[in-house]
């Protein structure tokens, strides 16, 4: 009867240890600036997002890549922000997000839809973009601080181009299309 129940425990044990070994990966960290982490499911969601508004022609060629590049330097301008004590009012991110649903709403037709299409209610999509828009608001922030000074000439821009080498310029095939309306 011993060997039994110790047959038994042995096999639990076993088989709880074999199901504990098939990990399933929930999501991926593929990204970190500072303490601020970017998300595979972030990434496969923003190129979803754009993907659905349109502009799927207009995608890079390789998405993931910029959309990573965009994600690092969004999180780096924010955590510069944070350091320069920056501030966001609440009052804008919620005005920011009353426009953004605003737009689903007109987008999808009506409220209710744009809950059925999303499975969440509105209130929770409010909440869902509050840190989105608020790390969005603060990137846009220390962006507008650090080119508030820059200040540059049509001259400058023809000067700098004009330096460099002819010889560096990539070559780009040249194709021109006339046509002519004879009444």
């Amino acid at each position: 009867m011993k060997k039994i129940l110790l047959f038994f425990i042995v096999a639990a044990l076993c088989s709880s240890a074999l199901a504990q070994s098939k990990k399933v990966v929930a999501d991926k960290i593929i990204g970190q600036v500072g303490d601020k982490i970017i998300l595979q499911s972030d990434i496969v969601n923003a190129i979803l997002d754009y993907k659905r508004n349109g502009q799927e022609g207009s995608l890079p060629a390789n998405p993931e890549c910029a959309f990573l590049e965009g994600q690092l330097i969004q999180k780096a301008l924010m955590l510069q922000a944070e350091k320069d004590s920056l501030t966001v009012s609440e009052e804008e991110i919620d005005a920011a997000i009353d426009n953004k649903i605003r737009f689903f709403i007109q987008q999808y037709g009506s409220k209710e839809m744009l809950e059925e299409i999303s499975g969440k209610t509105i209130y929770q999509l409010k909440d869902e973009f509050k840190v989105p828009f608020k790390e969005q608001k603060m990137a846009d922030l220390m962006k507008s601080k650090i080119v508030e000074n820059i200040k540059i000439t049509p001259n400058e821009v023809k000067i700098f181009f004009n330096k460099i080498p002819k010889d560096s310029l990539p070559f780009y095939e040249s194709e021109i299309e006339i046509s002519q309306i004879i009444a």
